[in-house]
């Protein structure tokens, strides 16, 4: 199932209505999300979300897909260092991470950190790669604050807006 066309979900409805909710094994009854291993040795971006639904946006100079995943963090060591890397390359921070508030609470219930992709450059070579799968920028949400003192079945986890752009052709 895919969100409804258009319909772009707040970082507040993101943490509470969905990653709280599958983090505590409570079902969805409207799941749209797809749940991905986007970190780790064994796939780039490109194949792993190869069968999911990407909603369409176009500009004057650019076109770019975006969608959202479910996927696990993965600690380095058991620590809290997560490992962003992939086959082929690694997902960069950004940001340092925003604080996602509960706007009826005050509460902090979540972090929003913002990753570029970046691919390894191969041995032996210098200067950039013409990029063909294009370039990937994800915002990943987690859990804080609060909603880490819910009793939780499933544990770092988090959902990741990810979005492919490509320059539009002329």
């Amino acid at each position: 199932m895919r969100i409804a066309p258009g319909v772009v979900p707040s970082d507040e409805e993101l943490i509470n209505c969905y990653l709280l909710k599958v983090s505590m094994g409570i079902p969805l009854p409207w799941n749209w999300m797809s749940e991905k291993e986007i970190y780790g040795e064994t796939a780039d971006p490109w194949e792993v979300l190869q069968d999911v639904h990407w909603e369409d946006f176009h500009s004057e100079t650019k076109f770019k897909h975006v969608t959202y995943v479910l996927t696990k963090l993965l600690r380095v060591n058991g620590k809290t260092r997560i490992a962003r890397r992939t086959k082929s390359g690694t997902w960069k921070g950004q940001t340092s991470g925003k604080e996602i508030y509960d706007e009826s609470s005050g509460n902090l219930i979540g972090l929003s950190k913002m990753f570029t992709f970046y691919k390894n450059k191969p041995k032996g070579r210098s200067g950039e790669e013409e990029e063909e799968h294009g370039h990937w920028i994800m915002q990943e949400f987690s859990l804080a604050g609060v909603c880490l003192n819910f009793e939780l079945k499933f544990k770092d986890y988090a959902i990741c807006r990810i979005t492919r752009m490509f320059p539009k052709e002329n």
